[in-house]
C-alpha cells in the first residue's frame, strides 16, 4: 500500500511540474494520462489539400466548418492530441476524430478543436455525408447534390446562403438544423424525434417530413409542397409564402401561421380549436380549399390559429 501512495505522490508533483512548465512557457496546456503524462499544445495550421467534390465526416469529430473561398485546404485550430484527422481519396475527403482524443484529462487547457474546410468558389459537392453525433457544424455558401445525415444525436447543423438538391432518409435525434437564406429541395427527413429545424429567408421544395416530437420553425421563407406530419410538436410560420400543396399532420401539437401568403386554407381539429384572425372558428375552417396553392393542417389534440402580424 504504502508502494502506491508514493507513486502515486511522485506523479501528483510530476503534474505539477508540467503544468508550471508550461505556464512558464507562456502557453496554457493541456495535461494528459495515457500509461504516463503527456503534455499538449495548440496548433493553428492551414494545409492545401488535393481536390475534393465529396466530404464525409464520421462520428468523433466535433467542430467542422465548410464554407468557399480561394482554394481547396484544411485549417485547423485546437488541442494537438485531439486534432481531427483529415486526408482525400479518390475525391472524398475524410474528416474523423483523433484517437488520442480519447486520453482522459489531468489538467484541461485547449478543448474542442475546429477544423475548417475550404472550397474553390462556384464548386460542387457531390455529396455531404455527416454522422451528427455531437457534431457542430457551419455550412456557407456552398452547393451540395446530395446531402446525407445519419447515425448521431446532440448535433448542431446551419446552412448559410448554401443550395441542396436532394436530401433523403435524413435521421435526427435531440438536434438542430437551421437553414438560413438558402434553398433546399427533395428534402426527407425520418425516423427522428426530439430535434428543431428553423428556416429564415430560405425556400423549402417538394419535401416530406415525418418525425415525433419535431418543432418547425420558418421566417420569411418559401414553402412549397411541403408534407408535414408529427406525433407531438409544433410548427409557427410567420411572414412566409405557401405555394403548391402543403399538408400538416400533428396529432398532439399544435400550428401557427401569421403573416402568411396563401390562396386556400383547410383546417380542422378533432378535439382542438380554429382561429382565423382572432375569431374562433369550432373545429374547422375553409377558405378557397380548392386553390392551387393550399394550406391544409389537421390536428388531433392541438390548435390551430392563423391570423396577421
Amino acid at each position: 500500500m504504502r508502494k502506491y501512495f508514493v507513486i502515486g505522490f511522485y506523479l501528483i508533483i510530476i503534474g505539477g511540474l508540467l503544468l508550471g512548465g508550461g505556464l512558464v512557457m507562456g502557453a496554457e496546456k493541456t495535461v494528459l494520462w495515457d500509461h504516463g503524462f503527456k503534455i499538449s499544445k495548440q496548433i493553428d495550421k492551414t494545409e492545401s489539400v488535393k481536390k475534393f467534390d465529396k466530404i464525409k465526416v464520421d462520428s468523433d469529430a466535433y467542430s467542422v466548418n465548410i464554407e468557399t473561398g480561394d482554394r481547396y485546404k484544411v485549417h485547423i485550430v485546437g488541442d494537438k492530441l485531439r486534432t481531427s484527422d483529415y486526408y482525400v481519396s479518390d475525391g472524398t475527403l475524410h474528416i474523423s476524430g483523433n484517437a488520442s482524443g480519447k486520453y482522459s484529462d489531468i489538467i484541461s487547457g485547449y478543448k474542442n478543436p475546429r477544423i475548417t474546410v475550404t472550397m474553390p468558389m462556384g464548386s460542387t459537392l457531390k455529396e455531404l455525408n455527416l454522422n451528427m453525433n455531437q457534431l457542430g457544424m457551419d455550412v456557407n455558401g456552398v452547393k451540395i447534390d446530395n446531402l446525407l445525415i445519419s447515425n448521431g444525436s446532440n448535433g448542431s447543423l446551419n446552412f448559410i446562403d448554401s443550395e441542396i438538391k436532394n436530401a433523403k432518409n435524413i435521421e435526427l435525434d435531440s438536434s438542430f438544423l437551421e437553414f438560413q437564406r438558402s434553398d433546399i429541395e427533395n428534402f426527407e427527413l425520418k425516423n427522428s424525434a426530439n430535434s428543431n429545424i428553423q428556416m429564415s429567408e430560405s425556400n423549402i421544395k417538394n419535401s416530406i417530413i415525418h418525425t415525433n416530437n419535431v418543432q418547425l420553425d420558418a421566417y420569411k421563407s418559401v414553402l412549397e409542397n411541403l408534407t408535414f406530419a408529427t406525433r407531438n410538436g409544433h410548427v409557427g410560420i410567420n411572414q412566409s409564402t405557401v405555394k403548391g400543396k402543403n399538408t400538416f399532420n400533428l396529432k398532439n401539437g399544435s400550428f401557427s401561421a401569421k403573416g402568411v401568403n396563401v390562396e386556400g386554407l383547410d383546417l380542422s381539429t378533432i378535439n382542438g380549436n380554429v382561429a382565423y384572425y382572432g375569431q374562433g372558428q369550432g373545429k374547422s375552417y375553409q377558405n378557397n380549399s380548392d386553390s392551387e396553392n393550399l394550406l391544409r393542417v389537421v390536428t388531433v389534440n392541438g390548435s390551430i390559429e392563423v391570423g396577421g402580424n
